[in-house]
Parts: structure tokens; sequence; C-alpha cells
């Protein structure tokens, strides 16, 4: 309800009768009644236990002297709503307290009507889903769980607004026009979300209709046990590939080679499987670093580490620069032993990296995992260690308290610490100190285990 500025009466008048702390309570009870009125005049009576002689006071003033003495204070609304009408306020008692305190907002309505905005705007899948099998419940889930409040709030941030129904609606929209395009015949992500949304990047991973987007496809094209797809599995569900060459790995000292060819580098292998072990061969020897595209990993040039092998894994490259350069000026007489194997994640693990962690492993070498000692470092290790199983490389608690003592190589932590369950002490230690230390600043150190100390 809110007030009809029109409407005549003295708001000097009304301020001193209504406006002043003495009388507070009696509007604060108008107010809890205005919409249970619905537009009618207020009637019934309020009573006021205690009341203090300045709360008399203003009764009096508003009203006359009480009807009967007591030691609570009553007032008859209709008594007020009398004084209002034929003095300062002929619009009546409710129209006075909303002048005065502002509009009484329905929540509960306000509350139903916000619930039937999202629920129309969940609605916009609706026609596109019901023809495949399970989408539409896996939707209806999807959305109760509030994943498309989030996905809005994302989206509400990246372009600068307030979220709300109304952005969700547009997600939806989108991702509806996608949905309709599926199945596709091995387009290109790029090329497909620009024929469908006229953006090459709009269904790009970073963006929160990329991945409602891949979500919603791996629900309806994915098998019954790959649900959670990654982006890729997802989109090539539903026959739309993802660019191989943007997806890369930093490594240095993989082996190249067919592992199924004994004594041959290269046997068996098409020309892109000849050229990567060639490749890695070649800088193995140069003892320098080389990054692979995806379709490298998956070329076949690249066989598993023995069993009693060992890769070493990183998050920054600074590590592989400093153990290559270490590694180079070692003498070439092959005393250090055949060298290291090092991948690194370069910060979150493309899907590069975890598929070479996997195929380096799989013959069960060893992968040992080094990485920052902050919040997000811990998160990244959680990530690589759900894919590959690893140990840790100087990453416990110890080897955190040996790094943050050297004082000017800490920085402060922020946001919310991450669990470590390969050290159930360290993410207590670095809660405990405030402090992390990046792995930029004991880089000599894993290349003193890498491949010895230097000259």
């Amino acid at each position: 309800m809110s007030p009809i500025s029109d409407r005549p009466g003295d708001r000097a008048a009304l301020e001193r009768l209504l406006g002043g702390p003495a009388i507070s309570w009696l509007v604060g009870r108008v107010r809890d009644r205005i919409l249970a009125a619905d537009g009618a005049s207020l009637a019934g009576v309020v009573r006021l236990d205690s009341p203090t002689v300045e709360q008399r006071a203003a009764a009096t003033k508003l009203v006359g002297l009480p009807r009967r003495s007591g030691e609570s204070l009553r007032l008859d609304l209709a008594d007020v709503e009398e004084v209002l009408r034929r003095g300062p306020w002929p619009a009546g008692l409710a129209d006075a307290v909303v002048t005065l305190t502002g509009p009484v907002i329905d929540q509960l309505a306000e509350r139903a009507q916000e619930a039937a905005d999202w629920a129309q705007a969940a609605s916009g899948l609706r026609d596109v889903a019901a023809p495949i099998p399970g989408l539409e419940q896996w939707w209806d889930q999807w959305c109760r769980s509030g994943k498309l409040k989030r996905a809005a709030h994302s989206e509400a941030i990246r372009l600068g607004g307030s979220p709300g129904p109304d952005v969700a609606a547009r997600l939806v929209d989108e991702l509806a026009r996608v949905m309709v395009a599926l199945p596709a015949k091995g387009v290109p992500l790029a090329v497909f979300a620009r024929q469908t949304l006229g953006g090459a990047h709009a269904l790009d991973e970073s963006r929160p209709l990329g991945r409602l987007a891949r979500a919603t496809v791996a629900a309806a094209f994915g098998s019954t046990t790959s649900r959670e797809l990654s982006a890729r599995g997802a989109w090539a569900s539903a026959g739309v590939v993802m660019s191989n060459v943007s997806s890369t790995v930093l490594t240095l000292g993989v082996v190249g080679g067919n592992g199924a060819a004994k004594g041959s580098l290269t046997g068996g292998l098409d020309a892109l499987g000849v050229a990567t072990a060639s490749t890695l061969e070649a800088m193995r020897t140069a003892r320098a670093p080389v990054i692979l595209t995806l379709d490298q990993v998956r070329s076949g040039g690249i066989p598993a580490l023995p069993a009693t092998g060992v890769v070493h894994v990183c998050e920054n490259p600074t590590v592989v620069e400093v153990v290559g350069t270490r590694w180079a000026a070692q003498p070439a007489d092959g005393s250090f032993g055949a060298g290291p194997v090092l991948v690194c994640t370069s910060g979150q693990p493309s899907t590069a990296v975890m598929e070479l962690l996997e195929l380096l492993t799989a013959g069960g070498a060893e992968c040992r995992y080094h990485g920052d000692f902050d919040w997000a470092g811990l998160h990244i290790a959680r990530v690589v260690q759900s894919r590959v199983g690893w140990t840790p490389w100087r990453f416990s608690a110890a080897d955190y308290r040996s790094a943050a003592d050297e004082g000017d190589s800490a920085v402060r932590l922020s946001g919310r610490p991450v669990d470590a369950p390969w050290d159930a002490g360290l993410t207590p230690a670095m809660a405990e100190t405030g402090m992390g230390v990046e792995e930029e600043a004991v880089a000599e150190l894993l290349a003193d285990d890498l491949v010895g100390p230097s000259e």
C-alpha cells in the first residue's frame, strides 16, 4: 500500500500526532494490520503494557483522556481513525502510517511472485526437454537444487547487472536454442556457438551459459553412467568437438615412442604419432621443455612409463624452467640417470594435462605432486588427485612450515580454507599462520630433487 500524494492533509500536524518516538509503538501495530485490512478502515483495540509517562501523554494528545485508567494503555483504532479523518489526515489511519513510514510490502505475495517468475524462467526448456528421455526430470531437479539461480547470479556478475529471474529466462532461452540444434555432426564448438548464438565464445566453459549447456548436454546425450562428463566428453556425446589444439600441457623429459612396437621408436604410428614421438625424444635429448597439444597426447606417440618409473607434477611453469636449466647444465655422461619426467598443470589442469598423467601412470608408475601452498593450490591438487592418484612431493604440513619460516617467501592467504586429504595437518597449519607459499619460492629445492644440486 502506498500513499496517494494528491490527497489533502496537514503533514506537519500528522508528524506531531504520529511521528514521535512516544507513539511509535502504535504506528508499528498499525503497519502490521494494514495488509489484512485490505483497504477497509482499521478497527479493534491495541494495548501497550507498562507504558511510560511520555507514551501516555502522546496517546492523550492523539485521542484525549482514556475512557478508563489502568496499568496498560488501550487505544481504539476507530477513535484514532476518526481523529485523523476529521482533522489533519482525511485519507485515514492506514494512509497516514504509510505516508510516515513508507509502503507496506506483502512479503508472502512478493515471495510467491518471485517463485512464479523463477518457475516461468525454468519452463523455457520444457518443450525442448520433453522428447528427450529423462531430461525433463533432470532439469526439474537441477533447477530445484538452486543451480539455475547460481548460473543467473554468475551471469549477472559477468555482465555487471543484477541477478534475477529475467537473467535466468534469457539463459534458458539461449540454452533452448542450443539444445534444438543438437545432435550435431562433428562441428567444432566455436562454430556451433556462432551458428546457434551468434558468438564463437558464447559456449566457452568460462561463461555461465557454457557450463549450463555442458551440464544439460551431458544429461541429454551422455550415458546413464556418465552424467558428470567433462566438457569435452559432454559435447562429444552430442556430436560437437572442442578444439584439440587449445588444450595443452607443458612437459620436460617425457619419453617419446610406441610402447606397442618394441625396438622401434615409431613403429605402428601414424604421421602425428611419429612426429610427437620424434619431437619428445629430440627435446629430451636437448633437455628442454616442450608443450604438447591434446591431439599429440592422444597420438599414440607417448608410451606409459614402466612400473618403476616416476612422474613429478608441479603447478607453475617456473619450476619447469628452473629444472630444465639445471638439467641442461649437468654433465652429459648420464651420471644422474635418464633425467626427470616433469609435467606442469599451469594452474588449473587442462584435459591435456589430465590425460597425459593418466597415460604416463597407466603402467603403474608413481606420480608425485607439488603445488602452491595456498587455498587455490590445494584445490588444484585435489582436482588432479580425483583423476590420478599421487603422493606428496614436498607438499606436507612439515614442508609448508619449513617454507613459510623463510619469511620473505610467504604471502597472505585469501579465500576459504580447503582440506588436504593427503595430510590432515596441512590445512590447519596454513590456517594458523594465515600465510601461503608460492611454488616458485621453493623451485630450486624441487630442482635439487630432480636433477641434483646446482654446480
